[in-house]
């Protein structure tokens, strides 16, 4: 369960990534540069993720997982329709790619802080996994590749797939946090319950945005065309 859950977690962030990438290339162009930026900074910022996570999170991985998803799938599924608000609101140029910039390094940061914390519960649970857990990490990252090329961007858009990564993303979450709840020590479980059940909001706030995705769109799209 641990594997399949890192390798779904991997393949949100990427998509993520892929999103705010093609969003800037649809905004800015150069989309060699903007790719390229966008998966370097992806990368260093993932770095320093899995270098600075904080200790509170690693002595209480199962909470801080949880955390890492709430934050992911609220910050990852509302990050193209922020962009496309603040370019309906006169930021462009510098300042947007400032803020588009600064999406991409904090989903990676989270990112950062995800891995680790993985590897933390997989140690738990069986000794080494640290070489699975990264192996399936970056099998699940490759995988968001080729479903973001031929599925999610060609088919669904870039609003609906952000929508459905971050439902994706918070569906996962919860259910890893769920199935460890039983190694939350008594101390935790009220800031446990609490981001659980904000992990369970944002769900199915994503879910019930799944019905509007069209409408949503729309709205998008008139906040680029008539700004």
């Amino acid at each position: 369960m641990l594997y399949i859950s890192t390798f779904v977690l991997a393949l949100c962030s990427i998509v993520y990534e892929l999103l705010l990438g093609q969003t800037l290339s649809a905004f800015l162009g150069n989309t060699i540069l903007r790719y390229s930026v966008t998966i370097g900074l992806y990368m260093s910022s993932m770095g320093f993720g899995a270098l600075f996570l904080p200790r509170r999170f690693s002595e209480k991985p199962i909470l801080g997982l949880l955390k890492v998803e709430f934050a992911l799938s609220l910050i990852g599924s509302l990050s193209v329709f922020f962009l496309l608000a603040i370019y309906s609101l006169g930021a462009e140029g510098l300042l947007f790619s400032a803020c588009a910039h600064g999406l991409i390094i904090l989903i990676g940061l989270l990112t950062g802080f995800e891995l680790p914390l993985l590897v933390i519960i997989g140690n738990s649970q069986r000794e080494d996994s640290e070489s699975r857990v990264l192996g399936v990490d970056y099998l699940g990252a490759f995988a968001g590749t080729l479903l973001f090329a031929f599925v999610f961007y060609p088919r669904l858009g870039i609003i609906a797939s952000a929508i459905c990564v971050g439902a994706l993303n918070a569906l996962v979450g919860f259910g890893i946090s769920l199935r460890n709840k039983d190694a939350i020590p008594e101390e935790e479980a009220g800031s446990f319950r609490l981001f659980l059940f904000l992990t369970m909001l944002v769900l199915l706030a994503l879910f019930a945005a799944l019905f509007y995705v069209e409408q949503i769109e729309s709205f998008g799209v008139s906040l680029y065309l008539y700004r």
